[in-house]
């Protein structure tokens, strides 16, 4: 609804028009000569005296905000009787960007009223503060000529051009570096501790301003993070806020300059920036032997891809043994096993990079104790390797082999009755084929041969598991769900059970 709807004008008053206040006040019928006498004529003589100062620009811009004709320009709120609403005057926030009801007033809310009353303000008093409300009220109206939406989109282009923010992209590489190497487990590796403790400190100076804005807004791709953004206005301050509520995080414009929640002196920043990484590269020249065992676990990283579809079948078969219910003598460990699984969760930059800080933050090792075994590796690889990887999956394979169970074998003992292999892999296929379909204790009938209404209805009687436990009771039978539940073979669903990965080794596919 258009607001000048809503609008109520007196000849006594032209620079003055009167909303009714409060969501219940429908309309401004008349107004108490007690109130035009007192209040309004003092409201009214101030604000003629000051619209003389304004230019028929601002006036006109005024005008538009608040949809008036004539003289009107400044909104007074009034109530059911016609007297003012607080203090009637209300800040030019209450109508940015809103539309009202025809069935109502305006709703109030404490943050847009002004509480002090006219009566107890001077003439000095009640001056200045119109000459803030009007002035609050052409800010407004400046506003209001963007829309929101066009505003925030400018707020995030704006904050992409702030000069931290700038400089930030401009030394990304250098910046996300320091990060990675300040939590680097090779730091531990490095000497001269001292030098290596007053760098990290320094880090936590010269990284403070990068730190203060958040990553999705820093790093974003586009402009500021991608999460829906409010704007808030502040005609007081004639400032606005671009607010994030899931980064927890605001920028801000006033005198058309877009300030940072925190700012920092840029020069500075830039200088501090080139110091620790000149620093930390100083510390990587008295390193050379942690930088040449790097290069050297990249030479055995490469030797060892010659040798990967030996590798995939030998994590086959690892997977085989760690998914085995039970474990009979003691599992094949082998130097190869560890030289393979630490290679394969190594990373290492593919290229050489002019600052070591860059180059080395890239390096992840799994445990800087590969760093030992360098030489060992590298013993390891100048051996007939297919023959040894032969041998280990023989081994491995013969593990499995021996520690797979027959369905009469006991797997484990559930209220002192045995609870046998052949069972378990019932369970298992049985949780497979009705997966998150049936409670537990549908389940469980099922599974002791239990032919309730529901089960023939659903036709579960015809299932190749009904009856897999006939010598169970029921309350055992949930007791042997539960205890592969504990032992990782199930795991508990809303309603029913889903297999883990551990069982997956045991069930058919069904059509």
């Amino acid at each position: 609804m258009a607001l000048r709807d809503l609008a109520y004008t007196h000849n006594d008053f032209p620079y003055l028009v009167f909303y009714p206040g409060g969501k219940k006040n429908k309309g401004v019928r008349s107004i108490p000569n007690k109130v035009r006498k007192e209040s309004l004529s003092r409201i009214h003589t101030i604000v003629e005296r000051l619209v003389r100062g304004r230019t028929s620009e601002e006036v006109a811009a005024l005008q538009q905000f608040l949809q008036l004709e004539g003289q009107s320009l400044l909104p007074v709120l009034l109530d059911k009787e016609g007297e003012l609403y607080h203090s009637g005057l209300v800040k030019p926030e209450l109508f940015l960007y809103r539309v009202f009801d025809s069935e109502h007033g305006i709703p109030i809310h404490k943050e847009y009223l002004f509480e002090t009353k006219i009566s107890m303000m001077s003439n000095e008093q009640l001056e200045k503060q119109l000459q803030s409300l009007i002035q609050q009220y052409m800010y407004c109206a400046s506003i209001h000529q963007t829309s929101r939406v066009e505003w925030i989109r400018a707020l995030e282009k704006r904050f992409e051009h702030h000069p931290l923010v700038q400089f930030a992209h401009t030394k990304r590489e250098e910046l996300q570096a320091v990060e990675r190497m300040n939590r680097s487990n090779l730091l531990s590796q490095l000497k001269y501790p001292e030098d290596l403790s007053y760098w990290r400190h320094r880090v936590e100076i010269v990284m403070r301003p990068f730190r203060s804005i958040p990553t999705d807004w820093l790093w974003s791709e586009g402009d500021a993070c991608e999460h829906d953004k409010e704007m808030y206005v502040y005609s007081g301050q004639e400032e606005l806020e671009l607010h994030c509520e899931i980064c927890d995080y605001s920028v801000f414009l006033k005198d058309d300059a877009l300030r940072l929640e925190e700012e920092f002196d840029i020069e500075k920043a830039k200088k501090r920036i080139h110091t620790i990484e000149r620093h930390f590269n100083e510390i990587t020249e008295k390193n050379e032997g942690v930088l040449d065992k790097i290069k050297r676990l990249d030479a055995i990283q490469q030797r060892s891809s010659h040798y990967e579809q030996e590798w995939k079948e030998i994590q086959h078969l690892l997977g085989k043994i760690q998914a085995l219910p039970k474990h009979k003598g003691d599992q094949p460990t082998s130097k190869w096993i560890d030289l393979f699984q630490a290679i394969e969760a190594m990373h290492l930059p593919k290229v050489e990079h002019p600052s070591p800080l860059v180059w080395l933050s890239y390096v992840e090792l799994p445990n800087v104790s590969m760093l030992k075994r360098v030489e060992e590796w590298e013993g390891l690889l100048n051996q007939d390797v297919s023959s040894e990887l032969n041998h280990l999956k023989m081994e491995l394979a013969s593990y499995v082999e021996g520690n797979a169970m027959t369905p009469e074998e006991e797997f484990t003992k559930v209220n002192k009755q045995p609870f046998y292999w052949g069972e378990v892999e019932q369970v298992l296929q049985f949780v497979h084929d009705y997966s998150g379909v049936y409670p537990a204790h549908t389940i469980t009938q099922v599974l002791i041969g239990k032919a309730t209404n529901k089960i023939r209805t659903e036709q579960l009687d015809k299932a190749i598991q009904f009856g897999a436990m006939e010598d169970w009771q029921e309350k055992d039978a949930m007791k042997a769900l539960k205890s592969l539940e504990k032992q990782g073979f199930l795991k508990k669903l809303q309603k029913g059970f889903a297999l883990t990965d551990q069982a997956v080794p045991y069930i058919q596919e069904t059509l």
